[in-house]
């Protein structure tokens, strides 16, 4: 690794990040139900992180399975190039049935590797990330396997994992040295509903 030049080492950080020991008894309850430096980051906010981590874990309970839901991020996250979303997002493309090769296609749009429903998927995504709308191509090539429900679903998936690597690289979060336990999302849904 390459030493730091005289620049980077006098660039301060963007934003310092609650310490957990002095955390609010509310922040900290955020902040259990899924413990990462964006968490810790989305704390800034007034009154937003419950409500995105909620978000985020309405996914996971929603209309698109383990695997199209890791395809979204995966290709989302290399187009926004986002390593944090990487991180956290491999094991579970791994876990949802991907290979390295199969994760490849996907992360660079290999579209003739891939089976012809994960290519639709990947096009769609990639058109909503590069152009901010899907043409009428990638979305009537989608809709030849999924519902216009499953596409509203994956279109806000891929928009809020936009939004959320855009805040992380915009305030410059440091990635977690673990991978962060991201299960009990749906805690946090129950209790914004609640």
């Amino acid at each position: 690794m390459p030493a730091p030049n005289s620049e980077e080492l006098s660039m301060p950080t963007r934003v310092t990040l609650t310490e957990v020991a002095d955390m609010t008894p509310e922040q900290r309850a955020v902040y259990e139900k899924c413990e990462s430096n964006l968490t810790r980051a989305l704390l800034l906010t007034k009154n937003s992180a419950a409500a995105h981590l909620a978000l985020g874990g309405t996914f996971t309970v929603g209309l698109l399975s383990l695997l199209d839901r890791e395809v979204i991020v995966l290709r989302v996250a290399k187009l926004r190039d986002s390593e944090f979303e990487r991180l956290l997002h491999y094991p579970l493309a791994r876990k949802a049935g991907l290979d390295d090769t199969e994760i490849k296609a996907i992360e660079e749009a290999l579209y003739d590797e891939l089976p012809a429903e994960r290519a639709a998927l990947v096009r769609y995504v990639t058109d909503c990330m590069v152009d901010h709308k899907a043409s009428e191509e990638a979305y009537w090539g989608l809709r030849a396997y999924y519902s216009q429900n499953e596409i509203a679903e994956a279109t806000h998936l891929a928009g809020h994992s936009a939004m959320t690597a855009m805040y992380l690289a915009s305030l410059d979060i440091p990635l977690d040295e673990g991978i962060a336990s991201w299960g009990r999302l749906t805690e946090v849904q129950d209790a914004v509903e609640g």
